[in-house]
Order: structure tokens, then C-alpha cells, then sequence
């Protein structure tokens, strides 16, 4: 929306003020690909920081010290060792 808008504007000043408005759709321009890749980048940066975290959960929760710690961790539809209710 934001681009068509600024291209009618374009439009109208270039009959007007045509040398001036070359260097304003330059500024323009640039200015809208800076923020495409600021928020690619950032985007990016977040997807690899998530993937970082989820990789790190799995392995604290997958992995054990011990093999008595495996056997306190509860499992899905069983009892956990010390637990009187039915």
C-alpha cells in the first residue's frame, strides 16, 4: 500500500519538479530495500536463535546422568515411583 501510494506521488511530482524527483525515488528506494534486509536479517537471526534453544532443550531433557535418574523421570501413562494415588 505504502509503495503504490509513493509511486502515484512519484508520478505527480515528476511532471512538476522532474530533476528532483529522481534523487527522491533513489532515497525512497533504498530506504524501502535497507528495511526489507534489516528485517530479513532479524528474522533470520531469530529463526537461528530458536533453533539453538530447542536443540539445547532436547538435549537437557533426552539425555541422563545416570541410569537411576531414568528411572524417577515420569512416563506417559504409568505411575511415578513413590506415588499411592490410583
Amino acid at each position: 500500500m505504502s509503495e503504490s501510494i509513493i509511486a502515484n506521488v512519484a508520478t505527480i511530482q515528476r511532471r512538476k519538479y522532474y530533476a528532483n524527483i529522481l534523487m527522491n525515488e533513489s532515497t525512497m528506494t533504498n530506504v524501502i530495500t535497507t528495511q526489507r534486509r534489516r528485517y530479513y536479517a532479524s528474522t533470520s537471526m531469530n529463526e537461528s536463535t530458536m533453533t539453538n534453544v530447542i536443540t539445547t532443550q532436547r538435549r537437557r531433557c533426552c539425555s541422563f546422568d545416570s541410569p537411576g535418574l531414568a528411572r524417577n523421570e515420569p512416563t506417559l501413562g504409568k505411575r511415578s515411583q513413590g506415588d499411592s494415588t490410583p
